[in-house]
């Protein structure tokens, strides 16, 4: 059966960004060029140019690719931890703990702020994750004019600490992180009104 050039380029740009996403991590943004990326797809050069304008769009869409299977993993396998703060922690030690992935710590958080520049980067960060934080902060019982605040905070801290961790990314540095932000949860669930 014959594809349409649509899913033809569908299934090109799929292909495009799993190969960026694979040398993004191994060797960083800086060491990976878009010929090695369109080899590693099986596709020319050129044709990366059909789908984005450089190396840096191509980088976008494997954030956003980043982000994407990141949501999925963590609310699918933190949705059922119990309260709201139980699902806060649950999906923040998994963050955490994938953070020590470089197709995650990597390009999230190393590279990402400094290739996206830091607005376009904050703006994908927050898109993905602020609102789901805030609900869940509201279902723990916070309420009133800080839970945005509150929600920021709680992502900030997460990025330091997988910042950390994409750095450093050993068991035990993982497990401190984890104790940290849980502890950060457990301080702030319902404080706010």
């Amino acid at each position: 059966m014959r594809r349409t050039n649509e899913e033809r380029s569908r299934t090109t740009r799929h292909d495009l960004v799993e190969a960026g996403r694979r040398l993004f991590a191994a060797q960083g943004y800086a060491g990976t060029s878009l010929a090695q990326i369109a080899a590693a797809a099986g596709i020319t050069t050129g044709a990366v140019y059909h789908h984005w304008e450089n190396k840096q769009e191509l980088f976008g869409a494997v954030v956003e690719q980043v982000h994407a299977d990141l949501h999925r993993v963590l609310w699918s396998r933190s949705g059922g931890a119990g309260t709201p703060s139980d699902q806060l922690k649950a999906s923040g030690s998994i963050f955490l703990r994938r953070c020590a992935d470089p197709a995650v710590g990597r390009i999230l958080l190393v590279d990402g702020p400094s290739v996206l520049g830091q607005e376009r980067w904050r703006n994908l960060d927050e898109q993905w994750w602020r609102e789901p934080t805030v609900a869940l902060l509201r279902e723990a019982g916070s309420s009133g004019g800080g839970v945005e605040e509150l929600a920021v905070a709680l992502l900030g801290s997460l990025t330091a600490l997988g910042q950390e961790i994409a750095n450093d990314p050993g068991p035990a540095r993982i497990r401190r992180c984890q104790q940290v932000y849980r502890t950060l949860v457990d301080a702030v669930s319902g404080q706010v009104n």
